[in-house]
């Protein structure tokens, strides 16, 4: 049920943007896939997720009843003016364009705001700020980089693309070797692609005995048997190596420690040779590919890409595995959830525990998304088959989604603006008052 006109980014697209199309499924953000295999199976785990909500449409709902979409908007910014403790999260599955009308949100509403980047929730907080990282493109990657050493292969990276079009393709200057340092190998071992089963409680001693190889000194701790000739072995591919592309994902341990040893590790190298890090964020790739907006757009208004207590455009804290959003949530700190595209798992596994005493506002395209007790569910346009708009891939390349089908509801900018511009009335109505 809605009462509002589609808006001017629900026409209908132009033919020569129906042939293929942008995935927002996880960081990669491939602007290639085919929209013939959206139904029939892209043969990407990441894409058919994407790819898979909408059908039928989703009802925008006040406690499980059926209600006219400005209805809905009007009791949204009631309930979130009226909360202690509001909440922003989510969002990683959603435009940049609606991740900063949400920051304007939760600017007016003064709420704690967390895209759900795993880093956030680890107490030491993103590696890159303390020690700093040498990255590049994934294209670089891809044509330049004849040694790719996986440290710490996540095996959620092969529900992607990754492998397909940032591996597999010869670089520029002829062959590729890889190296998987981790117990699960990234590319089926052979004799161009290496596999040491190196366990990650001992990524940090191997990265140091590496370090020492490469300086030509003795390590200054002792090591388990046998991971100096894994540090030897490496040493002399990576010597051999024209260029070296190292891929990481996230490591199970919270101190930090693995990610930066790491980083140590690549910015000496980089001093002898064309060297950097392509860090990937797999374990949010079910939530959408936009992290990396999010992140950026976070930290553009309130000076953090998350775990932020209290939004505000002069400045807010940062509070890693305090603010983010699970751990407010587990510590009952929060009484409005505020959710803007669809949630990570970890968010609906906690409001399936609750009993109701939180409310939660949701724009959303999901039509099979739970309904949560207290609850408002705003029904907007496909997030990835009728929306325009951009993301930013993980390495900061801007992507332009490519939307295939018309759109039957309003999009979720749209619904954002109108949230705000109400929110702007309750506010100028109780200060007249």
């Amino acid at each position: 049920m809605s009462d509002s006109k589609p808006t001017s980014n629900t026409s209908a697209p132009h033919e020569d943007a129906k042939t293929q199309t942008t995935c927002g499924g996880c960081e990669l953000l491939c602007e290639d896939l085919p929209v013939q295999s959206i139904k029939s199976g892209t043969g990407c785990t990441a894409a058919d997720k994407w790819f898979g909500h909408g059908d039928p449409l989703p009802q925008t709902t006040i406690d499980g009843k059926e209600v006219f979409l400005n209805d809905a908007i009007h009791e949204a910014a009631a309930r979130l003016l009226s909360a202690q403790r509001p909440l922003l999260t989510g969002l990683a599955s959603t435009t940049l364009d609606a991740i900063q009308i949400a920051c304007r949100i939760a600017d007016c509403i003064d709420a704690s705001v967390d895209a759900n980047d795993y880093e956030n929730l680890i107490l030491t907080a993103p590696t890159a700020i303390r020690v700093g990282r040498v990255s590049a493109d994934l294209e670089e990657l891809r044509d330049r980089a004849d040694l790719v050493i996986f440290w710490g292969v996540d095996p959620s990276m092969k529900s992607t693309r990754f492998i397909e079009r940032f591996i597999k393709p010869e670089p520029h200057n002829g062959n590729r070797r890889t190296i998987s340092v981790g117990m699960t190998p990234a590319v089926t071992p052979s004799s161009y692609n290496l596999h040491f089963p190196v366990p990650e409680e001992q990524h940090v001693s191997l990265a140091r005995l590496v370090n020492a190889h490469l300086a030509q000194k003795e390590a200054s701790v002792s090591s388990p048997d046998g991971l100096d000739d894994i540090a030897h072995q490496l040493h002399q591919f990576i010597d051999a190596a024209r260029c070296v592309g190292f891929v990481s994902t996230q490591p199970a341990e919270t101190t930090g420690l693995v990610k930066w040893s790491l980083s140590k590790l690549i910015q000496s190298l980089a001093h002898q040779k064309p060297c950097f890090e392509i860090p990937l964020n797999q374990r949010a790739s079910s939530e959408g590919g936009n992290l990396a907006g999010a992140g950026a757009v976070c930290t553009w208004h309130f000076g953090s890409s998350g775990a932020i207590p209290r939004a505000s455009s002069s400045g807010s804290m940062f509070l890693p595995a305090e603010a983010d959003a699970q751990h407010l949530i587990k510590r009952d700190e929060v009484d409005c959830i505020f959710i803007v595209g669809r949630i990570p798992r970890h968010i609906k596994g906690l409001l399936a525990e609750d009993s109701g005493s939180k409310t939660v506002i949701h724009i959303t395209d999901e039509s099979n998304d739970a309904s949560f007790k207290n609850s408002i569910r705003l029904a907007c346009a496909s997030l990835s088959a009728s929306t325009k708009g951009s993301m930013l891939r993980s390495d900061g390349r801007l992507i332009t989604l490519r939307p295939f089908e018309t759109a039957c509801l309003p999009s979720m900018q749209n619904i954002l603006d109108k949230l705000l511009d109400r929110l702007a009335v309750h506010t100028r109505n109780e200060g007249s008052t």
